[in-house]
């Protein structure tokens, strides 16, 4: 299979040299890092895996110059999509190429796939604490998971191979039997975690280590799986407290929408926060208290 990094940043650099060092052909779109990586190649340092060094790169600065490819990793931030993906990904389709999106939130498939008829879509939640440190650059901290849940791909069988091809990596890779319920999932963590690291300027540990905010972190997962299995998702109550103690064993990490906040980026707030809370409300539960997280980071967004 050919594989396209969309958005050759901390996700898709990382997810891309895993790819290619396990023998995968893949090709990256970059942007402001093209001519670093031309010239230099790629860099994974990982506290995981060995570190890697990919010295002959598929690097492409546009993407009419890349070939056709048969997966396209999209790995920018939704707040690009409507912007960027229809020009970006267009050039790299044929007939059977489908796109999965590793990017977070609510309802970003069914957009995506609006914006490509007949193309395939799927979604992928990662488990991953990695940075971008430099230009080519990614500093791996802890985990590596993928799971991908389909949304509209009629031959299911292209997802079963992309496991297949993460599997090769090293990494911990799975097929999702429900994309509702996976995306819910990742949302416990990040609805709870991004807003509060961001409102509180502080990092997930920092608030796990505090008895006030331990506890109010707690009230809004809880209110987050209300809200997921109003909407047909099927989340158990049990998964907090394992959620808890995985966040309080991870190394110190500031969630993303922490980074987008500090380098004054867009929030990802549509996906993440808007859909979630509206989609619950419509199947008839308040999230008050995300709504309360949504709201203030709205008015941060603004001023």
């Amino acid at each position: 299979m050919k594989f396209a990094i969309v958005g050759t940043g901390a996700i898709g650099g990382f997810y891309g040299a895993m790819l290619a060092n396990a023998g995968e052909e893949v090709h990256f779109l970059l942007n402001s890092d093209y001519a670093a990586v031309k010239e230099e190649g790629l860099h994974l340092i990982s506290e995981v895996f060995s570190d890697i060094h990919l010295d002959k790169v598929n690097a492409f600065q546009q993407s009419a110059d890349m070939p056709v490819c048969d997966v396209i990793l999209v790995c920018l931030k939704t707040t690009s999509n409507e912007s960027l993906l229809p020009s970006l990904v267009k050039p790299l389709l044929h007939d059977k190429s489908v796109i999965i999106l590793i990017q977070n939130g609510l309802g970003v498939e069914a957009d995506v796939a609006a914006m490509f008829p007949g193309v395939g879509v799927a979604g992928a939640t990662a488990l991953i604490s990695v940075n971008k440190v430099g230009p080519g650059q990614m500093h791996h901290l802890d985990y590596g998971d993928i799971e991908i849940g389909n949304h509209n791909i009629q031959d299911t069988g292209i997802i079963d191979q992309v496991v297949a091809a993460f599997d090769k990596t090293g990494l911990i890779a799975k097929k999702a039997p429900d994309l509702n319920t996976l995306r819910w999932k990742k949302l416990v963590w990040n609805i709870t975690f991004n807003g509060m690291s961001v409102l509180l300027n502080t990092t997930a540990n920092k608030l796990l280590a505090d008895k006030a905010t331990y506890e109010l972190s707690k009230a809004i997962m809880h209110e987050v799986i209300n809200g997921a299995n109003a909407c047909g998702a099927q989340l158990p109550e049990t998964m907090v407290y394992d959620m808890l103690q995985f966040t309080i064993a991870m190394r110190p990490y500031a969630p993303s929408m922490k980074l987008d906040f500090d380098n004054k980026r867009p929030l990802e707030l549509k996906y993440i926060y808007e859909n979630p809370v509206e989609m619950a409300k419509a199947a008839g539960y308040y999230m008050s208290k995300v709504d309360m997280l949504l709201r203030q980071l709205l008015f941060l967004s603004k001023y």
